[in-house]
């Protein structure tokens, strides 16, 4: 078994940790080696002796700038939609299987319980319409590729809410956040672990930490979880607010909570509470002396 791993973002990077560890083979790319919107460029690479013996190609490369992506819908098009299709291509020619990362954001507005594999789709902005068309032309091209759907990602070596919130905290005393968007947040080094779990498997599948929780109650915890760690910060209040208050250009889901009960059935367990991952993940970072100065944000 040998991995192709598109994309060194935050999941990228976790997934190739995780395999190094595992003496599993990998091949990693960046944009600069290859890039998923070129389709010559993807099968170019996979001829190379990099790629060789290659069974498995994880695209965990996606246009995520969910506000960006309406003033660049063309580009966040043939990143999101176009690039999946590419990859399916060139995974046929080396008769490879495709592991796709999706996202909650295909669902769009108008949540009330947990979403489901099988629930309609329908997104709202640029990034969930073609983060959907993607879901929808790799399963065209690949009928039994492996489509892997994540919300609110966070884990060390990149920018996400957690790592922004803290970087906050630091500075600010007061801080006011969103308290009407809920949904589940993702460990990375978890989801690594999920699409390996995975690779056999075909279909759609959900995956994020258990317990769905509002972007305040999750300030919350996550303040509550510093101070135990004794980790010097300025905040002291947390205010909750209205997604009014924070106007932009793309709307946000009020209610993306992804239903894991599929992938729970098929790993024979379910995926463990997201403020247990948190604090592997505080206090890995503080383990590294990385948190106490905010180096690895």
């Amino acid at each position: 078994m040998k991995l192709w791993i598109i994309g060194h973002g935050l999941l990228g990077t976790a997934l190739k940790k995780l395999c190094d560890n595992k003496s599993i083979k990998t091949v990693i790319t960046t944009r600069d080696v290859v890039d998923i919107t070129h389709l010559e460029q993807l099968k170019k690479f996979s001829q190379t002796p990099a790629a060789e013996g290659v069974t498995h190609i994880i695209n965990c490369a996606a246009y995520t700038n969910v506000d960006q992506a309406e003033k660049e819908p063309e580009l966040a098009h043939r990143v999101n939609a176009l690039g999946p299709e590419n990859i399916g291509n060139v995974a046929n020619k080396i008769q490879a299987k495709v592991v796709h990362i999706s996202t909650d954001y295909v669902f769009g507005e108008g949540g009330k319980r947990p979403f489901k594999e099988l629930d309609t789709c329908n997104p709202v902005g640029v990034y969930g319409k073609t983060k959907w068309e993607g879901e929808v032309n790799l399963l065209d091209i690949c009928p039994l590729a492996c489509i892997i759907r994540s919300s609110w990602l966070f884990g060390r070596g990149g920018k996400n809410f957690i790592s922004s919130l803290v970087q906050r905290m630091k500075s600010d005393p007061m801080l006011h956040i969103v308290n009407d968007q809920k949904g589940r947040p993702t460990f990375v080094q978890d989801l690594a672990e999920a699409i390996l779990s995975l690779l056999c498997h075909g279909g759609i599948y959900h995956f994020s930490n258990a317990g769905e929780v509002s972007r305040y109650e999750m300030a919350q915890k996550i303040h509550a979880a510093i101070k135990t760690l004794q980790i010097p910060i300025a905040c002291t209040t947390l205010i909750p607010v209205s997604s009014d208050t924070f106007p932009t250009l793309a709307k946000r889901p009020s209610y993306s909570v992804l239903c894991t009960e599929k992938i729970t059935s098929v790993l024979g367990t379910p995926p463990r509470h997201w403020e247990e991952a948190l604090k592997e993940y505080l206090r890995d970072c503080l383990r590294i002396k990385l948190l106490s100065n905010f180096g690895f944000f």
